[in-house]
This record gives C-alpha cells, structure tokens and sequence, in this order.
C-alpha cells in the first residue's frame, strides 16, 4: 500500500477512540435522561391528580368558593400541571436527541471499522520493517511528530463535533423564526379584525409550532454548550440569555393579556432568537477559523514526517 493511501486511512480512523468515547457516554446520559423522563411523567401525572381533586373535592370546593379564591386555585393547579407537561415534553425531546445523536455515531464508528482492520495489518507489517531501519534519533523525532499529530486530531475531531451541534441549533433556531414570524403577522392581523375566529387560530397554530420547535433549540443549545467547553470555549456570548425566552403557556392563563401583548410578546421573543442565530452564526465562524490553523499545522507535521522517512 502506497503512503498517501495509508495516510488517507490513518486520518479516517484517527477519531474512532473520540467516537467509541462519546458513545458510551451518549448511552450513560441516555440511562441519566430516560430516568429523568420517568420522574417528571409522574409529576405530571400528580399535577393532573391535584387539578381532578380539586375539582371534584365538593366540601374543599364550596369551602374555595364561599371564600372567593376557588377559581384561582383551580387555574393555578392547572397552571402547574401543564408547566409539569412542559417539563415532561422537553424532557422527552432531549432524550431522542441523545437517541439520534448515538445512532448517527454508530453508523460513523460501524463506517470506519473496516479501515481500521486494514491501517493495522499494513502497519503490523511496516513496525518490522521501519524498527529494523530506524535510528534511535530518528525514531524519537518520528514519535514526537506523531503525539503532537494525535493531539491536533483530536482537536480537530471536538471542533468538527462543536460545529455540527452548532448547525443544528442554528437550523431550528430559524425555524423557530419562521414559525414566529408568520405568528408575529397573523397577530398584527388579529389586532384589527376584532379577534376573527381564523386569524386567531392561525396566530396560536404558529405559535404551538414555534414552541415545540424552541423546546428543540434548548435542548441543542445544551448540546452544544457542552461540545464548546471540549474545545476551550465555555463561554458562548448571547447563547446563556435564551434561557429567558419568555414561554408563551404564560399566556393561557392570564387574562389581562391583550392580543397587542402577545403580537410585542411574539416579537420580542423573535429579536431574542435572532441574536442567538447571528452569535451561532459567528461562533460556527470562529470554530472553522482556529480549525483552519490546525489543518495548516497538521499538513506541516505529515511534511516534517515525510522528510524524516525520506532521510532513512
């Protein structure tokens, strides 16, 4: 097998340790999350109970109602299960991240096996040749290059991971934008048609959609979080604000709410997904920036490498 064959080999396989790293720890934070899920499935189920009780407690409810507070405490109580449901859905959503996010390395790491077995039966059959060749210096030099090498590899196997978490965050997070924008017109439209049946179903349609969608980002923004603080970079400027979006389930429950409210609650919500997709979009820039300066680095160690072999 020729050197630039086996090179293009050995960079395919360099991130298998990374991969099989990172899918085990996938499947112990699959484990940690779906005991999670069950947790917040029974809280919810306890907040339904509560709301049910309530409701059906005749002597608790005359007692509420004689003195006034009932129907807050029934809204209350409802309140509290669907933030319960909240929790549970988002819960449930991170969990089939995590779930796509193994199956997607597996399929890499299954890809890769066969270039594994075949870069080290070449290199099984080059070790007898070169340690029979090679000078004490040379193999020193060779064997520095190589662990500085392994080290960039690395390196450049977090920045690629960073950056496809990023990607992801930044597809839903215009998504989200979409789905808020279109919300955002209908409710304008809602503000002068005297609240008309279908520009309000339409309003809230959008905005169910850009929920489910937000849900999704919080989790990725998550995700990607952790993939920063793998390359250095713990701090994100303008990810950390997004967990102040304000949730539009709010809404349900309080009256004093107005559709113009809700049109500035929409479109303060879209200006705060917007800042997060324009920092997703520099900091995917500044990843692909430093990793640049690695490649450089890397083609000058193969060089360095090269000459070495050469010199024997």
């Amino acid at each position: 097998m020729d050197n630039r064959k086996l090179m293009e080999i050995r960079n395919n396989i360099a991130v298998l340790p990374s991969l099989r790293e990172k899918a085990d720890k996938l499947r112990k934070r699959i484990r940690d999350a779906e005991r999670n899920v069950e947790e917040l499935l029974e809280n919810y189920k306890k907040e339904c109970v509560d709301v049910e009780q309530l409701k059906n407690s005749s002597f608790s409810a005359f007692l509420l109602k004689l003195l006034g507070k009932y129907q807050g405490k029934l809204e209350k109580e409802e309140k509290e299960a669907i933030n319960a449901k909240v929790q549970y859905d988002r819960a449930c959503q991170f969990v089939d991240e995590l779930r796509k996010e193994l199956h997607e390395t597996e399929m890499r790491i299954i890809a890769l096996k066969e270039d594994e077995r075949t870069y080290e039966a070449e290199m099984k059959r080059r070790e007898q040749e070169l340690l029979s060749k090679m000078h004490t210096e040379h193999f020193e030099n060779y064997m520095k290059l190589e662990r500085e090498r392994d080290f960039i590899q690395k390196q450049i196997f977090e920045m690629d991971e960073a950056i496809r978490a990023a990607t992801r965050a930044q597809s839903t997070a215009r998504s989200v934008m979409g789905h808020l924008s279109s919300a955002e017109k209908w409710a304008t439209f809602d503000v002068w048609s005297n609240n008309g049946i279908i520009s309000h179903m339409a309003k809230y349609d959008r905005i169910d959609r850009a929920e489910s969608e937000i849900n999704r980002l919080y989790s990725q923004l998550r995700e990607l979080k952790k993939e920063l603080s793998d390359i250095d970079l713990n701090a994100a400027p303008g990810l950390n604000e997004f967990d102040t979006v304000t949730r539009f389930i709010d809404i349900c429950f309080d009256n004093i709410f107005t559709d113009l409210k809700v049109r500035n609650m929409i479109r303060d919500n879209l200006d705060q997904v917007n800042r997060v997709y324009q920092n997703l979009t520099q900091l995917i820039h500044n990843i692909e920036n430093r990793k640049r300066e690695l490649q450089r680095r890397m083609g000058e160690i193969e060089h360095l490498k090269n000459e070495l072999l050469l010199s024997l």
